[in-house]
């Protein structure tokens, strides 16, 4: 897992900003996590001006903190740089919070605290990390038509909602990244979508695919 992790996160940079310092010293004590870290913070102004120093690649947070609040860094954080991954970490999982996350850009909620390795290597590889609770929120939304997607085309989805390449895909399903491509290109097309985070919230919501059924499909294939 920590190899898989350290893959994940070679290249990229991280902030975190917990409410707790024993918070942040157990997630520097991982080591992958160590090698990417740029700053550590316990209040949301510190780790603003974190992420507009060292504009990383990913930013952790909690909902709570000593100062401030996780959500309003999340949305000050995606105001300056859309392309940073966010990954907010709330004990409460009520729909007011979730679908504020979902409002301000967050990539993804954990909620378990025995979730969170999974949900950071989905958020760092560039997928989306919405559980249950998540899913239960966006399926509330008045429904869109959305053209029936085959078996193949729902594989291709789950996977990329975590966040793998075109060439991990190809290998997993034993296809070419050529096919995956042109998988991809019809999901879209279906969907009526332009990239890969829209195709993965719309599939969720309309009960096409689920986090847990990915991860446990995923976690049969790669042992």
């Amino acid at each position: 897992m920590l190899e898989e992790l350290e893959e994940i996160l070679d290249g990229l940079t991280t902030v975190a900003c917990l409410e707790h310092m024993k918070w942040l010293g157990s997630f520097m004590c991982i080591t992958p996590v160590h090698k990417s870290l740029v700053g550590a913070a316990t209040t949301e102004e510190e780790a603003f001006q974190l992420v507009r120093k060292h504009q990383p690649s990913l930013l952790v947070v909690s909902q709570k903190l000593q100062e401030g609040t996780g959500l309003s860094l999340v949305a000050r954080t995606e105001a300056l740089h859309p392309t940073i991954k966010t990954l907010l970490i709330a004990d409460d999982s009520n729909e007011t919070l979730v679908r504020e996350a979902l409002a301000r850009g967050c990539d993804g909620i954990c909620f378990e605290s025995g979730r969170f390795m999974p949900a950071l290597r989905v958020v760092a590889r560039g997928g989306v990390y919405y559980p249950k609770q998540v899913a239960e929120v966006l399926q509330k939304q008045p429904p869109t038509p959305i053209e029936p997607l085959t078996e193949r085309e729902r594989a291709v989805l789950s996977r990329l909602m975590l966040g793998l390449t075109d060439q991990k895909i190809s290998q997993e399903l034993v296809v070419s990244p050529e096919t995956v491509k042109t998988h991809v290109k019809h999901i879209y097309q279906k969907l009526r979508v332009d990239n890969r985070t829209k195709a993965v919230v719309k599939s969720i919501a309309a009960g096409l695919i689920s986090l847990e059924s990915a991860l446990e499909g995923h976690s049969l294939v790669t042992g």
